[in-house]
């Protein structure tokens, strides 16, 4: 295997090995796949860098981390498993510490781009200075920065977060537009609505296309009404909603939502719920359960919008009953891995000393005010929610969000000056924070964590603590706690999923100290849940359970009580997705105490 020479901001490129046939004395057939990894110059790392490997994918890791120095090109890897979809590095030299996440695809080359862990580090290519624009994260680990003004018109640039690389687009917008929104589509993006160069509302959308590198000229959407500033968020089905706004006159706020299909490029506004409350520039996120949660925005007066609206996955309809929330013009919402959403709400001018500036949103609508934030709060941004916990900046420093306490606490950003996190921001994965420095300008990540959908466990959850479990409401005795010395207590209704990851095949077991088990929830990307022991899969725990244990391969999902009986979910699940892993106290139940969730991936390596 040999080694090429590194380019001015890439610190290792290093070889992958996966091997076949060597059983029976046959020549393994030996596949060689480059995997490089990026660094940004502002950050670089130095030539005494060294670094570990560690490689995920639907199978318990094999083979141990090894470490290499980032400078030595040609090393093998033979922790790269060829059923590898996930590579994590952590690196370190002195005082310092990198680190970078990507996915593997099943062939070709594989880029990483390392950045400092807990500093902010911009990328190595500046973009286009501009006011309004938005950033868009896309498959493919990229992002889209578009939109905005400034002099001259700003490009729309892509950022490869694989590589660090920044480029403009090869054709641009066809209408220039600001006030627009901006979501993955397909595996590109979606500029809808906004407004043009000519002052007026738009009523088109336009798709970026990589293979295109750049905007479809040819094929542009047109969008049901007219509309800017409207919301958007992409539907688990990968449909784009749109939502609210304000039409023609650029005064008057909009009710309709209206859906994009990526697949026909169609816009469909039949079977499609209405706003109770019309709203300028609501914020729109899809919550664990599939759910929409419309929040906040801006009324006919410019008033800040109290009401809370919650739609089904495919938005044909309310679920739940509206709610008001305290309000003030700068607000941030993030969905919660274990279901619902936190809220942070920064004082209005006027406010008291009380003001409630934290809730969070629980799975079944319920608003419980959490511990306000101390000191300053001006210009709230959430971001990511590995491990349950989403970062958020208040306007001059870092905070991380602590699910079981109902608190944020302290993030040790080794900045040496603050950042400067402009409203163009986003998060292209669970551990990464992105944002538009428009003093720069320059894109800007800060890389908190590199937990993901195939992250292994470091052993059983629920023994000594709550690591890498997330609540779905405000914990509370009697609601949901925890207590090492007995463990996780939940009142009738209330969950407690595994955070980040998502599994195909696997196998769970969970014991019941007291004989209160829980039951055992499966739940797709569209919310669709399976629950082991509820009404879709009956008999699989009784009072007295002292243990159970589930298995899922293929559509098939067994149980089997301890000691017990034992039998298979009636339905299944769908074959092909992957499912979150939660527990929940049956909604019968006075409450359920487990510990010791023990969850193992069912596959090889090879």
């Amino acid at each position: 295997m040999s080694r090429t020479s590194s380019a001015a901001n890439v610190a290792a490129g290093l070889a992958l090995l996966s091997a076949s046939g060597a059983a029976c004395g046959k020549t393994p057939d030996v596949t060689t796949r480059a995997v490089t990894l990026h660094v940004p110059v502002a950050c670089a790392a130095g030539d005494g860098a060294y670094g570990e490997y560690f490689a995920y994918g639907d199978f318990e890791p094999a083979l141990p981390a090894k470490g290499h120095v980032l400078a030595d090109v040609g090393d093998p890897l033979p922790e790269i498993a060829p059923a590898s979809r996930a590579l994590v590095v952590t690196a370190g030299e002195s005082d310092e510490a990198w680190e970078g996440t990507t996915s593997v695809a099943p062939s070709g080359g594989v880029d990483l781009l390392l950045l400092p862990t807990l500093a902010s580090c911009a990328l190595s290519t500046p973009v286009d200075a501009r006011v309004g624009a938005a950033l868009a994260p896309m498959e493919n680990e990229r992002v889209l920065v578009v939109g905005g003004e400034g002099n001259p018109t700003p490009r729309t640039f892509v950022a490869d977060l694989s590589t660090g690389a920044v480029a403009p687009v090869t054709t641009g917008l066809l209408t220039q537009r600001t006030r627009a929104s901006v979501t993955a589509f397909a595996d590109g993006a979606l500029v809808a609505g906004g407004v043009g160069d000519d002052g007026k509302t738009l009523a088109t959308a336009e798709v970026y296309s990589p293979a295109l590198s750049g905007f479809d000229q040819q094929r542009p959407i047109q969008i049901g009404d007219p509309r800017a500033d409207p919301g958007a968020v992409v539907l688990a089905t990968g449909e784009t909603l749109l939502v609210g706004g304000v039409g023609e006159d650029l005064a008057t706020p909009l009710a309709s939502m209206e859906i994009v299909d990526p697949v026909t490029r169609t816009v469909r506004t039949e079977q499609v719920a209405q706003l109770a409350i019309p709203r300028r520039a609501p914020s729109v996120i899809r919550l664990a359960s599939g759910e929409v949660l419309v929040a906040g925005g801006f009324d006919a007066s410019g008033d800040p919008v109290a009401t809370l609206e919650w739609f089904a996955a495919d938005a044909s309809h309310a679920t739940k009953r509206a709610r008001d929330l305290v309000t003030s013009s700068s607000m941030a919402f993030m969905p919660l891995v274990g279901g619902g959403a936190l809220a942070v709400i920064a004082p209005p001018q006027d406010a008291a000393a009380t003001f409630q500036s934290v809730w969070v949103i629980g799975a079944d609508g319920a608003l419980d005010a959490a511990t306000p934030i101390a000191g300053a709060l001006t210009a709230p941004a959430l971001f990511g929610g590995a491990g349950g916990a989403p970062v958020l900046w208040t306007g001059d420093r870092w905070l991380q969000w602590q699910p079981w306490l109902g608190s944020f606490g302290a993030l040790s950003v080794l900045d040496d000056a603050p950042a400067r996190v402009a409203t163009a921001t986003c998060s292209p994965d669970p551990g990464l924070a992105f944002w538009l420095d428009a003093s720069g300008p320059a894109l800007v990540g800060l890389r908190f964590d590199v937990r993901g959908v195939y992250s292994p466990l470091a052993g059983p959850l629920l023994r000594g603590d709550t690591s890498d479990m997330a609540p779905d409401r405000l914990p509370s005795p009697g609601v949901l706690s925890f207590d090492p010395s007995s463990g996780l207590a939940m009142g009738p209704g209330a969950s407690a999923f595994v955070s980040d990851r998502t599994y195909g095949d696997a196998t769970i077991d969970v014991d019941s100290p007291t004989g209160e088990p829980a039951l055992v929830v499966l739940r797709d990307a569209m919310g669709d849940e399976l629950e082991v022991g509820g009404t879709t899969c009956p008999g699989a725990i009784t009072s007295g359970t002292s243990s159970l244990h589930v298995g899922r391969q293929g559509p098939s999902v067994t149980w089997a009580i301890a000691g017990g009986a034992s039998g298979t979910c009636p339905d299944g699940v769908d074959g092909t997705t992957r499912l979150s892993i939660g527990l929940r106290a049956p909604a019968s139940a006075d409450r359920s105490l487990v510990r010791n969730l023990r969850i193992a991936r069912v596959g090889s390596p090879d």
